[in-house]
């Protein structure tokens, strides 16, 4: 990055080496040169892609740090968690009620995270599906 004081900013150098920054009085005494925000490329910033849920109702017993766990999800913002066909805890309605409108229709995987209290952490992007709010 070059710096530049008032004195020397001649035209030419504007048109080749300065288009598209502009002087940012603010941010330094010296008038460091910045980049001009272009508004077209400002994006919202990028959706987190694992969770960590706390798992209610836990029955835990032999099931392994990082062991990969299946959702099924109700009718009725429910959501029972399952490792290896057994029952070992449910999310809480409203955090389901939540995830259904955030990330319906995305791709969720589970797995078990051991520590107290017991944990799921929630990977988007594959596994089973989300569904939509109301279903």
């Amino acid at each position: 990055m070059r710096i530049y004081d008032e004195e020397n900013l001649y035209d030419d150098i504007l048109d080749d080496d300065m288009s598209g920054y502009t002087v940012v009085d603010d941010n330094s005494i010296f008038k460091l040169l910045a980049p001009e925000p272009d508004p077209e490329t400002i994006a919202s910033p990028i959706p987190e892609n694992e969770q960590t849920v706390i798992l209610c109702e836990p029955s835990v017993s032999r099931v392994a740090d990082g062991q990969e766990l299946e959702l099924r999800f109700s009718d009725s913002d429910g959501c029972d968690v399952f490792a290896s066909g057994k029952r070992i805890g449910c999310f809480k309605s409203a955090y389901v009620k939540k995830l259904k409108n955030e990330r319906g229709g995305q791709l969720v995987s589970a797995f078990y995270k051991n520590s107290v209290p017991p944990m799921i952490k929630l990977v988007f992007g594959s596994g089973a599906s989300v569904p939509p709010p109301g279903k």
